[in-house]
């Protein structure tokens, strides 16, 4: 049961990246289409994370005390039905209530699905099958970006109007192919951390200047995100299919190179030093961003950093649980905080600072990153003791 179980939320994945990724291509197409100012892409941006940072612990709790699946389908749901408000309304206002709905209910979905992997794996499996989770978001956001240009190349509502169905169509297959994982709780629902655990009793001092690095990282790569698409839009004048298929070829090459790279530089060499490095190349990949002119030069630049930052990505999550004390899920729940620090403050950053230049956002980012290996560098992170003897 279990394995059927594994095979029908690794599909599922495929399937909900696929939908929830198809409206980046068009957005900047909507704010050009409704005469909204530049910096509109980048607080957009920001309601959406907001929304996922209030709503990340709370459907996690909810769905560890009353069960899986009613969050999966309402995730799905109220993401459908906020997307549609979001592609069809015309009042900005709305629209950023639309868009902070959208990532409340969207992380529903997300943190959901990542627990029932965890449910429905051993501790033995539970690495091998966290990466083909993974990988199936990563080819589903591919896919989902080529389609969402396509489809939406002419009448950006088209796209939303076909991501509303594909998330009613989500909430069907969740209810008939999932099987319920967790028994639902009677009781009160406790949110309150127990005083017994602090930070101080879990924390390696180490791992501070990670959090930070991790705060400057999704600072960069939510900047980069929330400015690429309108750039290649605004400044290079090129259509939401050609966006859904640069996205798609971003993806898929960041895929490969995870898939690839990422278990050799850690076979040869330490996970810190391959962090520090990876850290650094970061910012060198958006410099040369900046200083290329040529077109396909800068495409490429750019694929470049998305490549890198794939890598990132599960160095942080690696580094994290190896310089800790243990107690990983709270440990994950301020990783996610720092995530969503980051987002916030570097997509509304990008949105502002665009109108002055539309490489701005690229050149703070680099600094932004820069300033993250230099901070690695001076502080020289040590993985605390109890867990230096488990590695």
């Amino acid at each position: 049961m279990k394995n059927k179980s594994l095979i029908f939320i690794l599909l599922l994945t495929l399937f909900s990246s696929l939908t929830f990724s198809m409206a980046h291509p068009v957005t900047p197409m909507l704010i050009k289409s409704l005469g909204l100012p530049s910096f509109m892409f980048g607080v957009l941006f920001a309601a959406m994370s907001i929304g996922n940072f209030i709503g990340s612990p709370l459907w996690g709790t909810l769905s560890d005390n009353k069960g899986r699946i009613k969050f999966l389908i309402l995730g799905a749901l109220g993401y459908g039905l906020s997307q549609l408000g979001f592609g069809y309304v015309t009042n900005p206002l709305i629209i950023l209530l639309f868009r902070f709905t959208g990532g409340f209910f969207v992380v529903s979905y997300l943190t959901t699905s990542m627990a029932y992997v965890s449910d429905v794996t051993t501790k033995e499996t539970r690495v091998k099958y966290v990466t083909y989770y993974a990988a199936s978001n990563t080819i589903g956001s591919a896919l989902g970006s080529l389609l969402g240009g396509i489809i939406g190349n002419n009448n950006y509502k088209t796209t939303f109007l076909v991501q509303f169905i594909f998330c009613i169509i989500l909430s069907v297959l969740v209810y008939l192919l999932l099987n319920e994982t967790i028994t639902p709780s009677k009781g009160k629902i406790q949110f309150k951390r127990k005083k017994n655990n602090t930070t101080t009793n879990f924390i390696n001092k180490s791992l501070i200047p990670v959090f930070a690095v991790i705060i400057l990282f999704f600072f960069t790569s939510t900047s980069y995100n929330s400015t690429i698409n309108y750039y290649i839009e605004d400044v290079l004048h090129l259509s939401s299919t050609f966006i859904g298929a640069f996205l798609a070829v971003a993806g898929i090459v960041g895929f490969t190179v995870n898939l690839i790279f990422t278990p050799l530089l850690t076979k040869y060499f330490k996970e810190i030093d391959v962090f520090k490095i990876i850290t650094l190349t970061l910012s060198l990949s958006l410099l040369l961003m900046l200083s290329c002119n040529n077109t396909l030069l800068f495409l490429c630049s750019a694929i470049l950093f998305a490549s890198l930052a794939s890598i990132h990505i599960p160095l942080q999550q690696a580094l994290v649980t190896k310089l800790s004390h243990g107690n990983y899920g709270s440990l994950m729940g301020i990783l996610n905080s720092c995530k969503a620090v980051g987002m916030v403050t570097g997509s509304l950053t990008a949105g502002f600072i665009f109108e002055f230049g539309n490489k701005l956002p690229f050149f703070i980012s680099a600094i932004a990153i820069a300033l993250g290996f230099i901070i690695l560098i001076i502080t020289k992170p040590k993985e605390s003791p109890e867990q230096a003897q488990q590695y």
